[in-house]
């Protein structure tokens, strides 16, 4: 008896000291729902999928509101869209945490950066855009009233140092109620539109491709 439960106290022993040298980040943050990611931060695949017409993949799963960059297309044209995800987090978004009369970066920490792979006509006004990356803002004056803008600084953080003389174009923006919450603030291609959703708003504006 001596030779077999000397061993077993020994299995024992060694299992408990491994589990007491288990390392522990000490963050309160639920891990079960992080998605896998690279070395790079990026996840390994694309999160979300419209369609076939747009793919979104989160590129930095390292901060509060993750990072995440849309690639589609309307009509031919290549769109990428370059945003951070906020989330509701049980907090009253229009109005509140999202001031109305005030220009908003659109997402979190920079601001939301859009991309056109050739010249394009912008929103219901048919304004004329270059291809390049522009900075994405819009001013929501009510739920109902917002102004989608483009502006020719496209690296910037926020809205701290926007300058509306930046500006290349404004155009007016269609909202309508969620059919379904948002708990993530993103962004969308839906045909020839391209849309914002979060919470129980959605917000859209149409990308024409320019004459060929």
């Amino acid at each position: 008896m001596r030779f077999k439960t000397i061993p077993s106290l020994l299995l024992c022993g060694l299992l408990f000291a491994v589990g007491c040298n288990t390392a522990s980040n000490g963050s309160s943050e639920e891990t079960a729902t992080t998605p896998s990611t690279t070395p790079g931060g990026a996840t390994s695949e694309a999160d979300m999928q419209g369609n076939g017409q747009y793919t979104t993949t989160t590129i930095d799963t390292t901060i509060k509101s993750p990072r995440k960059e849309l690639t589609g297309t309307i009509d031919g044209v290549q769109v990428t869209i370059n945003y951070g995800s906020p989330s509701v987090n049980e907090r009253t978004i229009f109005g509140d945490l999202v001031p109305y009369g005030q220009v908003w970066r659109t997402g979190a920490n920079e601001a939301t950066r859009i991309t056109f792979s050739e010249d394009v006509l912008f929103g219901e006004e048919q304004s004329p855009v270059p291809a390049g990356t522009y900075s994405l803002f819009t001013l929501p004056n009510s739920k109902e009233d917002w102004t989608i803008i483009l502006n020719k600084t496209a690296d910037q953080w926020g809205a701290y140092d926007y300058s509306e003389g930046d500006d290349l174009v404004r155009v007016k923006g269609m909202s309508e109620p969620a059919a379904t919450p948002a708990e993530r603030m993103d962004f969308a291609l839906d045909g020839g539109e391209i849309e914002l959703m979060w919470s129980d708003l959605v917000v859209s504006f149409p990308v024409n491709p320019a004459a060929r």
